[in-house]
């Protein structure tokens, strides 16, 4: 199983014996220096060998964590996008007006890549993934999109948008945020906004943006 303790007689699942909890600390190393490589230079240049000497193991260890470099960076970019989610999902929580709600998503997908330079990085290597780690790398921002466009259902409703431009919002802000203006149309961004709702998304990314310049916590 992977990485996972079989239930016992209880269904409950097992705690994790030494050795597991030994190789999920050695994957946490790995994910870590992946993270801090791919933050100071481009996914192609990031070397398995660099990642594994940063993790304090061999390259040969790596491997048998990750099948390849490629299934890594796929891990990798769920990894961000799962921080990510994190810090955008509790803003549906108590949300104000329909732009504020529009302008604050905006706003932490903004901060989040300007923090976090390995982000936009994967997603530019999601790009040249092929088989099995393309397509998770895929699934995991199409899984992203489709949380944004969840939350922010009720302010399109609000501002007299039909629900399912939900997800192209949600793309032209992931888009915007990490800088690549390619990425709407290699996720399927082919459904125009309206120009009433550009306008709005516009005005709303200016409060975004405006927003970003307020001191914050850094991203740990």
């Amino acid at each position: 199983m992977d990485e996972r303790t079989a239930p016992d007689r209880a269904g409950e699942p097992a705690a994790p014996d030494a050795a597991g909890l030994k190789r999920r600390a050695a994957r946490d190393r790995l994910v870590r220096a992946g993270l801090k490589l791919s933050a100071g230079r481009p996914w192609a240049r990031v070397k398995v060998a660099d990642v594994a000497g940063r993790a304090g193991m061999s390259k040969g260890a790596f491997f048998t964590h990750f099948a390849s470099k490629d299934t890594f960076a796929a891990y990798l970019l769920g990894v961000v996008l799962d921080q990510l989610a994190q810090r955008v999902g509790p803003m549906g929580l108590s949300p104000e007006d329909a732009e504020d709600l529009v302008a604050g998503v905006l706003a932490v997908h903004l901060r989040f890549f300007q923090l976090r330079p390995e982000a936009a990085n994967l997603i530019i290597a999601a790009r040249e993934l092929s088989g099995r780690p393309g397509r998770r790398a895929r699934q995991s921002l199409r899984e992203h999109l489709d949380m944004v466009a969840r939350l922010l259902r009720p302010a399109l409703a609000a501002m007299d948008q039909p629900p399912e431009l939900g997800r192209q919002l949600a793309l032209a802000g992931l888009a915007t945020g990490c800088g690549l203006a390619w990425l709407e149309p290699w996720l399927g961004g082919e459904t125009a906004l309206p120009g009433t709702g550009r306008e709005r998304l516009a005005r709303a990314l200016s409060v975004g943006l405006n927003r970003t310049e307020r001191p914050r916590r850094p991203v740990p």
